[in-house]
């Protein structure tokens, strides 16, 4: 695993000094969600943003859902460093409970909700640690990881800064955003109809967000088995947890342009289910010709509900990105997709484990990092002080970037 000061100096020295962005929207950082072109995510309920399908694979009758075990307590001995069960119990009980509301809320507003939220914390664990870097704006002088092409689509900040700002009411300067963020994406999961999942706590915020980060260790959706397991060792990761994480797809949805190679002329990666396949690519290429870059929901079972779904896709030969089709022809991964399609309880008890463990990537303990009283800005470091602090971030020094508002139709953002 790549510590973080090692991973901190390789982002550095990709950004090849200190740059200053210049427009009047304070940053021209040119193709920044370009996908406003077409439309706002939440523009279409779910139940319009499914590709016309053939009929549906047969769906056996979902087994319960496992008894939620004793919650554990004290020290995730997994950990390193650890982290505990307990941490808020007496700084902060009411912490879980305003979390559990606010999800609640957000999910009432938008079903896809759980989703954004599930990316949200895989997004931010994946790149320099579960830190809240991914929550940072861009400064004057820095673009920050949420503004790199692979994070273009993720959504739900405000969800986060919401729940932190009932946290500072109840319990001011306690709860670091980086656990603000591991409880919602927990929480939504259930909430979703998956698994309860115990995280351990006492995570810190970082105090620095590189978009080369984003670039060098998010996996893409054209991976290869090989691909991806390299990717998931990177942070510690292996390949049970390739195939258990991505059973988290059974809420994602995908735009067309992610899965376009699927289509690629001469490119042996068809659709095992044919007709499907030449469903999607109407679907799709309808939506080409009127401009939108349409969504298909990962799970072609169920869109907002946290099951096995996703799996019995894959069986059924509808595994919508390369990354998830590959999971079912690769004999290395066959075993475990099938064992999931067929078992939702195995699937439930896989994925509490490996969103625990992801949950445990190069954490900030201690006096490490920061509690941030909001999570998109870095409260102000004395340099004195704390002469590592990278001072892009300083919010006394520097103006934040702000997205220009696009036109009534978004067609064209940077205008």
């Amino acid at each position: 695993m790549i510590s973080r000061n090692a991973e901190a100096k390789k982002i550095r020295t990709k950004r090849g000094g200190v740059s200053k962005f210049a427009s009047a929207w304070e940053c021209s950082f040119n193709g920044r969600r370009k996908v406003l072109q077409v439309g706002a995510p939440d523009a279409a309920p779910p139940q319009q943003l499914e590709a016309p399908s053939p009929s549906a694979p047969s769906s056996p009758p979902l087994p319960p859902q496992s008894t939620v075990a004793t919650r554990p307590t004290g020290a995730d001995v997994h950990g390193e460093p650890p982290l505990d069960y307990d941490f808020y119990t007496k700084s902060c009980p009411s912490f879980q409970q305003i979390v559990k509301t606010q999800v609640a809320r957000a999910i009432l507003a938008d079903s896809l909700t759980p989703a954004k939220l599930l990316r949200l914390f895989f997004h931010d664990c994946f790149v320099m640690g579960c830190d809240a870097s991914l929550l940072l704006n861009s400064t004057v002088v820095n673009l920050a990881e949420r503004d790199h092409a692979n994070n273009f689509t993720v959504d739900k900040y405000s969800v986060i800064d919401s729940i932190k700002a009932e946290l500072e009411k109840a319990c001011q300067a306690i709860v670091s955003c980086a656990d603000t963020l591991g409880a919602a994406a927990a929480e939504a999961v259930e909430q979703a109809g998956g698994p309860h999942v115990d995280l351990a706590y006492g995570r810190r915020d970082g105090l620095e967000s590189f978009a080369p980060a984003a670039k060098t260790n998010l996996p893409a959706g054209t991976l290869q088995v090989a691909g991806l397991l390299e990717n998931f060792q990177n942070v510690g990761l292996n390949l049970t947890d390739v195939v258990v994480l991505s059973g988290g797809h059974t809420i994602g949805q995908a735009r067309c342009s992610s899965f376009a190679d699927r289509f690629t002329p001469g490119v042996k990666n068809p659709f095992p289910d044919v007709s499907f396949g030449e469903n999607l690519y109407t679907y799709c290429v309808e939506g080409n010709t009127i401009g939108l870059d349409r969504r298909m929901s990962l799970d072609t079972n169920s869109t907002t509900v946290f099951d096995n779904g996703y799996f019995r896709s894959l069986v059924a030969g509808r595994g919508i990105l390369t990354s998830d089709n590959i999971l079912f022809t690769d004999p290395r991964t066959k075993p475990l997709v099938t064992q999931f399609a067929e078992n939702q309880d195995a699937f439930f008890t896989a994925f509490k484990e490996s969103m625990a463990k992801m949950g445990r990537i190069v954490v900030l303990t201690g006096t490490q990092g920061q509690i941030r009283k909001q999570c998109w800005v870095r409260n102000p470091i004395d340099a004195n002080l704390r002469p590592e602090a990278n001072m892009d971030f300083a919010p006394q020094s520097t103006k934040f970037c702000r997205q220009k508002p696009c036109n009534p139709t978004c067609s064209d953002p940077a205008s």
